[in-house]
């Protein structure tokens, strides 16, 4: 087959052996640059490595912005923030949502950037986070141990070399089970957070790092233009294929389930005690918002900001109005499959400010709390429902099936998968929806504000 081997050295090197057990076979050897042997310590079985002529594609280096938690510490930054008092208390007296969310952020962003500044780094690869200095330091003898072997060849410098590389393995085992015990017990209380971390454990196919021919600014602007226009465009495509196949869609309104406005839902005042229990629950692994705010500052800074966070979020129920620096999102694109260099292969992920998400999940617990008590959702419904999930429906239909089989009778099964269902929701439609099942018109119209004139900027991390 005229196949050239490169590898001239020994693969595997003990005490009392040297054997050449790996080959690199090449037909053409004008195209290698260089080949070899790697002395690695980690085990006697050496790798072996090619280095073919090839033009490889440029790839740039990529900068991220966040906040440098190096010098933070949670108690200085208490102190020092509780010293701007004065700025936090003007939150009360200022005339609207949007001012006193404004003082607010001032103020704790002003004392934030002193203690965690915002920093725009070059992305490296990310090292295990287990591995401790002390453990550096075993494997910096472990290198020292191997690399004296191979220069005397003894038999005592083997054996000093075994039980050092030993050492280090047994030290990254039981320090890689500490760390995985240590986020486990942190995340028990988080079905969602208790995944990422199996599925950080559990062996898989590794990601390749994505590469992109263009410019990453101009990439970004395409992903921001295509997911800023999603749901009009789906919205026009329904339109035109209804038009194609003569299907006339109804514009019916829909029927009120409530009798009188006495039953309707409106917002209730949250207390400080409620605000305290959402921002404790809010899990620490999530990505930060545009402000690059981790949860876990709300949580150290808590007995200082819990009263003002708490009458900014009762102004936005008392006023219908959700304020505007808290609809600002960064979208991050996520690959599904195929070319990820088109905009349709990918789904966006938005990143919002903590305090946004704290408002929300008060507004979603009021809402769906009238919603159940009143009997307003289906009983068939399993997606976004308390104690529901996609095993419940399972188990309903499989039930509906194997009943219909004890009768004799043929089961249909119809499954309908609607595309970029929630893109291409019409508002007004919802609002009247929301309407109907009890919401009342100061609610609808704080819904309203919280779907108008949202902001979105696509961020890279390829």
């Amino acid at each position: 087959m005229n196949l050239q081997q490169l590898i001239k050295e020994p693969t595997r090197i003990t005490a009392t052996t040297e054997s050449l057990l790996d080959v690199i076979l090449v037909s053409d050897p004008s195209s290698v640059r260089k080949s070899g042997v790697i002395n690695n310590p980690i085990s006697d079985h050496l790798p072996v490595y090619v280095v073919l002529k090839l033009k490889s594609p440029k790839i740039f280096p990529h900068y991220i912005t966040v906040r440098s938690y190096k010098n933070y510490d949670p108690e200085n930054f208490t102190y020092d923030l509780a010293s701007h008092a004065d700025s936090l208390l003007s939150v009360f007296a200022a005339p609207d949502v949007n001012s006193k969310l404004g003082i607010f952020n001032n103020a704790f962003r002003q004392v934030l950037d002193a203690h965690a500044p915002v920093k725009t780094v070059k992305i490296r690869s990310r090292p295990c986070p287990f591995v401790t200095e002390e453990i550096k330091d075993l494997m910096k003898i472990r290198n020292h141990l191997h690399h004296r072997f191979l220069l005397t060849r003894d038999e005592f410098d083997w054996a000093e070399y075994k039980v050092s590389r030993n050492s280090v393995k047994k030290a990254l085992i039981e320090a890689e089970k500490h760390h995985t015990y240590q986020e486990v017990q942190n995340n028990m209380n988080n079905s969602r957070s208790l995944w990422k971390v199996i599925n950080n454990i559990v062996p898989s196919k590794s990601q390749e790092k994505l590469v992109y021919s263009k410019d990453l600014k101009t990439v970004a602007n395409d992903f921001n233009s295509y997911f800023s226009s999603v749901g009009s465009r789906t919205t026009e495509a329904v339109a035109k294929l209804a038009l194609e196949n003569n299907i006339i869609c109804s514009n019916s309104s829909i029927p009120d389930l409530v009798s009188s406005s006495d039953d309707c839902f409106r917002f209730t005042p949250v207390s400080i005690e409620d605000v305290r229990r959402v921002i404790l629950s809010l899990p620490l692994n999530r990505a930060p918002g545009p402000d690059k705010t981790k949860a876990r500052v709300f949580k150290d800074a808590l007995q200082v900001i819990l009263g003002p966070i708490t009458e900014i979020i009762n102004c936005s129920l008392s006023t219908s109005t959700f304020p505007s620096d808290w609809k600002i999102a960064e979208v991050i694109p996520l690959l599904k499959e195929g070319d990820h260099e088109e905009p349709p292969n990918n789904r966006p992920l938005s990143l919002l400010n903590v305090a946004s998400k704290v408002c929300e999940k008060i507004v979603l617990e009021q809402f769906i709390t009238y919603l159940i008590s009143c009997n307003r959702l289906s009983s068939h419904q399993s997606g976004n429902k308390s104690l529901h999930s996609t095993e419940t429906l399972n188990i309903y239909t499989t039930d509906l099936i194997l009943e219909a089989m004890d009768k004799k009778e043929i089961s249909a099964l119809v499954l309908l998968d609607l595309s970029k269902a929630f893109d291409s929701i019409c508002h007004e439609k919802l609002l009247q929806k929301l309407s109907a099942v009890g919401a009342s018109p100061a609610v609808v119209h704080w819904f309203r504000s919280y779907f108008s004139v949202f902001v979105m900027r696509c961020t890279h991390s390829g």
